[in-house]
């Protein structure tokens, strides 16, 4: 079955999934690289926008177009070439979106039969939620789940909440403070897409796009030097590259009232309430023309219901008294998103992890729940409420994690290279060296300090210093560094990679024992062989034991 899903800049992925598959497997597909091939069908009137004010400046080149097909002869410039490149490179059919670890935060968005837009329940089958429609089915994929830009930590998942953002302030669901924010913000769109400002090239037909961008109503008038506003913060920001402005105009996004809600449009006239905006923080609910809005954070909410059309909120006001409140909407479906939209971005933004009381809601059909009632397990019918997996904090978490295994992950040189390689003794390379040098320093600090020939497997007691082998630490009576009487000796175990250090041959067993003494005030030499006597003593012990 194929499926075609649509970026927030028009460019179509092409993807191919079993008929039975589940919406996961579609969305996995889009994320990966190598999805499939970009079809440029969609985008014809933008391409042909964009190339009518390229060619309307490009007076010196003779370019034709014939139906979808360029032509250009053989005065084609080099320049012309590759200015043109550089304004349809958002149009090439060979990108890949790479963004699969951190894909909790985007959704596939598909129209019902009403025309409505509803979220694609990612644990679903396909097939059933789009009432088996005429394949190719067609989704777009869009951001989901809003967070602020310095929470995203892949460069392709900020250009498409760029785009996502983009799309949101044209078509005007968006809504920007004043006249100077959409000044910025369209030239950051410019900066972006368009590079710097060329005083002999000016990017008109995108200024006009953008334009498009209105403030909160009710504002003041459209400044009549609007456009020249536009140019002077777009020359402010020369030299910043692509991807910093679209990190700051999300910036800019992620400031407004109305970032990352998700608005249902209520029955007309029912209850006073015309939309319900579900974001981050909470429910707002506008009521009549004036746009007076009534904002309820998920901490105040008691239940949540949805009965065919109807949906059903009991909060707390802020008196602290139990309040309710009915929304009509146009559908059933719209009640079930509304219902589902709440419980999802509650558990994303609001909770430490997704509770199973979440995960596992679901519905059956009428052939399921006769089948459930001889069989509890069939999965037959059953079709889960929420597709949610992981919470804000553990989509952040997960994806670091992913990222860093990523990078840890070194791509080891074949046996034949390894062989082929020089040996690196002689290298005069400036960190050969200084690795030559902390090889010599290890290995000289694991061997005795007094006959720096056999390995430092010796603590001298009470002081608990290292510095010798067992049978220089036998003939010493006090220890060489802190000059401390030694009251007892213990052997210490070093890795085995280190025993090859050792000059002479390796201890016998007996040499491995522990050894003990209690000195004595006897002179020197008779101390020295008693400590010997009494160590081979207590090794023959051990031995027998």
């Amino acid at each position: 079955m194929w499926c075609l899903v649509s970026q927030a800049n028009s460019v179509i992925l092409e993807v191919q999934v079993d008929p039975k598959a589940i919406g996961q497997e579609c969305l996995e597909k889009v994320m990966v690289p190598g999805c499939g091939p970009q079809l440029p069908v969609s985008i014809i009137s933008r391409t042909l926008s964009i190339l009518y004010d390229f060619f309307r400046t490009e007076t010196s080149s003779r370019i034709y177009l014939r139906g979808t097909i360029l032509a250009a002869d053989t005065f084609y410039r080099y320049e012309t070439l590759k200015r043109f490149r550089n304004k349809c490179s958002d149009l090439c059919a060979c990108d890949c979106l790479g963004i699969s670890k951190e894909c909790d935060y985007f959704g596939l968005k598909y129209q019902n039969a009403k025309g409505e837009e509803l979220w694609l329940n990612l644990r679903n089958p396909i097939e059933r939620q789009t009432g088996g429609g005429v394949a190719p089915l067609r989704f777009a994929l869009r951001v989901k789940f809003w967070v602020p830009p310095h929470l995203l930590l892949q460069e392709a998942t900020r250009h498409q909440f760029y785009l996502h953002s983009r799309l949101e302030l044209v078509e005007g669901r968006l809504k920007v403070s004043d006249w100077s924010s959409v000044a910025r913000l369209v030239a950051l769109i410019a900066q972006a897409e368009g590079g710097d400002y060329d005083a002999l090239l000016p990017p008109h037909a995108l200024y006009s796009q953008c334009c498009q961008i209105q403030p909160i109503e009710p504002c003041e008038a459209k400044p009549q030097d609007f456009l020249h506003r536009i140019v002077q913060q777009h020359k402010e920001i020369k030299g910043m590259k692509a991807s910093t402005a679209e990190y700051w105009l999300l910036k800019e996004v992620s400031n407004l009232d109305t970032f990352g809600q998700e608005m249902f449009h209520s029955k007309f006239g029912y209850n006073g309430v015309s939309m319900i905006g579900v974001g981050p923080h909470g429910i707002t609910v506008y009521r009549g023309q004036d746009e007076e809005t009534q904002n309820i954070p998920y901490t105040a909410i008691q239940s949540a219901t949805s009965q065919r059309r109807m949906f059903h909120l009991v909060y707390l006001s802020l008196d602290g008294e139990e309040t309710s409140l009915d929304f009509k909407l146009d559908s059933s479906q719209s009640a079930s998103g509304l219902y589902r939209a709440i419980t999802e971005k509650h558990a994303f933004y609001s909770c430490e992890t997704v509770r199973s009381a979440v995960t596992a809601q679901f519905i059956r059909d009428l052939k399921g729940t006769i089948i459930s009632i001889f069989n509890e397990d069939s999965t037959l019918g059953k079709k889960y409420v929420f597709d949610i997996r992981r919470t804000c904090r553990e989509v952040y978490d997960n994806a670091r994690r992913a990222l860093y295994c990523e990078e840890a992950n070194i791509e080891l040189p074949v046996e034949n290279e390894i062989v082929d390689r020089h040996d690196c003794d002689d290298c005069q390379n400036r960190k050969c060296k200084e690795s030559r040098e902390c090889l010599a320093r290890l290995l000289d600090a694991m061997l005795c300090r007094i006959c720096m020939d056999r390995t430092l497997d010796t603590a001298l007691f009470p002081c608990g210093h290292a510095v010798a082998c067992l049978d220089c630490a036998r003939r010493c009576e006090r220890c060489p560094l802190c000059r401390a009487d030694i009251g007892h000796c213990r052997t210490i175990y070093l890795p085995i990679e280190l025993t090859h250090v050792d000059k002479q041959n390796p201890k016998s067993p007996n040499d491995a024992m522990e050894t003990t003494f209690v000195p004595t005030r006897k002179p020197t030499t008779e101390r020295i062989a008693e400590r010997i006597l009494t160590g081979n003593e207590t090794n023959n012990n051990n031995n027998n034991i």
